[in-house]
């Protein structure tokens, strides 16, 4: 029905359109810039959401014009929705649609260290931008925001879609802080809990540790761009998180003899990563730091290491491993995140992966999984366009076929592809999800990315809210452009149709 709205109209004269949407930024900026800070200050993880729930309701309840339901969504208390209708005076027919969605949960340990205090900036200011311009500009258009809570670790937005929360509108936009801009498709990613259990705690900590080691060594998985990572599930962890800090106990060997051999398997190819040893009861414990990241990234870190260590030392003569402080404990468990750049070959990672291990795990569950999220047609080039202009300056904004990492947005957009060429064939929605670089070196080069703790300073810098800024009008600008011109309307739906 959005769609036949747009049809309805007559377009609008525009022109005005990137000085307004800079004087709505100037006046509303401040209140918006406040909540992201505090948004970011105040780290929540998925469906504890509750400060930077309640700080965005409060912020759109405040404003006339905007319908809030702060408890919209059955069963996710940190979901909202939020609206604005823009129906001009003889105006009927059915009013065109453009949603913003909005994410806000931390990670566990690190805070926002994926930035989700600037994709809730963004997409509320976006949303607050268009809504004003259309009443300025006398558009008919609604304008929605759907809070999203959970990305991280259960897919929200599919519980979300489950319960229909991306119906009413066939346009949903939003934009996701990086080291480099790009418009640019997500993986396909599915996680895998393993359990491993042993008559006695070195012996689960060996079945663990051989799992570990099968993963970290497997060649051949099928489908395209495809990895699997394993995470320990030991302290301070995330299903979609490498750690930063990982312990290990070796027993049966001298402190210079565990020592040397972890030295000797340390060298450059394990960037900023270090160790220590002590004695402590049990025997020599090692703990071993440096930088975390994504699970899909294939540098080196602190549980590789530790992989390693074991590999070097198990075949020893007296030698066991465990965990120091855990060694009560006889089972272990492991997740092992499993991405691949497109959705049907998912399966077959998973099959992959179960087969190598064998009969090592004592059970085996899975999450939901994340579909690819696909670039959809004009959407992307269109916003390009728009942000490279003069009003906006960020020429260096490209089209791209590499999947950085994953998003739950695809469950919004739900793309279908052709299974040969998969070239992108219909989708649910037109979605576009904008990667926009926070770096100041363009390149990414010299700041860390995300999930690795030091993206969660990067994500609160002047130069981060900046960008957020520039980005938060150019999608408006987008939204507006699509509410008021229904030739763009249509292109931007044409995926639907197909």
């Amino acid at each position: 029905m959005a769609a036949a709205g747009a049809v309805a109209q007559s377009t609008v004269d525009l022109s005005g359109l990137p000085a307004f949407l800079k004087s709505s930024s100037s006046t509303n900026w401040p209140t918006l810039l406040n909540i992201g800070k505090q948004i970011w200050s105040d780290p929540e993880v998925g469906l504890d959401e509750t400060h930077a729930h309640d700080r965005i309701v409060n912020y759109f309840s405040s404003i006339a014009g905007w319908t809030v339901d702060g408890s919209a969504y059955a069963g996710l208390p940190t979901a909202f929705r939020a609206e604005f209708d823009n129906r001009p005076a003889g105006f009927t027919g059915d009013l065109p649609t453009v949603g913003f969605l909005a994410e806000y949960d931390a990670l566990v340990g690190i805070g926002h260290a994926c930035g989700h205090n600037l994709i809730a900036l963004n997409g509320i200011s976006a949303a607050k931008f268009a809504s004003e311009a259309l009443a300025h500009f006398n558009i008919p258009g609604r304008i929605i925001v759907v809070g999203t809570p959970d990305e991280e670790n259960a897919a929200g937005k599919f519980k979300l879609n489950n319960l229909n929360a991306f119906a009413d509108s066939e346009i949903w936009l939003m934009a996701h802080p990086t080291t480099t801009s790009a418009i640019q498709p997500m993986n396909a990613r599915l996680n895998y809990f393993a359990t491993f259990v042993g008559n006695t705690h070195p012996e689960a900590v060996a079945n663990a540790y051989s799992a570990l080691n099968i993963v970290q060594n497997l060649k051949g998985l099928p489908g395209t761009s495809s990895s699997a990572v394993g995470i320990e599930n030991v302290g301070v962890y995330a299903t979609n998180i490498v750690q930063t800090v990982i312990q290990l106990g070796v027993a049966g060997l001298s402190l210079d003899t565990v020592t040397n051999t972890v030295s000797s398997i340390l060298d450059s190819t394990y960037p900023n990563v270090t160790f220590s040893a002590t004695t402590d009861d049990n025997g020599v414990a090692l703990t071993m730091n440096g930088p975390g990241g994504h699970a899909s990234d294939a540098t080196k870190g602190p549980l590789v290491l530790s992989v390693n260590t074991f590999n070097a030392l198990k075949n020893t003569a007296g030698v066991s491993f465990y965990l120091p402080g855990n060694i009560s404990i006889n089972e272990l468990d492991i997740t092992i995140d499993m991405r691949t750049r497109y959705t049907t070959d998912l399966n077959s990672v998973a099959n992959f992966v179960s087969a190598a291990l064998g009969t090592l795990p004592k059970s085996i569950s899975h999450d939901v999984q994340y579909p690819a999220l696909e670039v959809t047609p004009f959407l992307g080039q269109e916003f390009v366009n728009i942000v490279g202009t003069a009003d906006y300056g960020l020429t260096n904004f490209p089209i791209s076929t590499f999947a950085p990492a994953s998003t739950d947005a695809s469950w919004v957009q739900d793309p279908v592809l052709d299974p040969v060429s998969h070239n992108l064939t219909s989708a649910a929605k037109a979605v576009l999800h904008a990667n926009f670089g926070i770096c100041t070196n363009a390149s990414g080069a010299g700041c860390a990315f995300n999930h690795e703790p030091g993206f969660k300073n990067l994500a609160n810098t002047d130069f981060a809210y900046a960008q957020t800024e520039i980005i938060a009008r150019a999608e408006a600008h987008l939204a507006v452009e699509l509410l008021a011109n229904p030739a763009d309307f249509q292109k931007a739906t044409a995926i639907l149709s197909n």
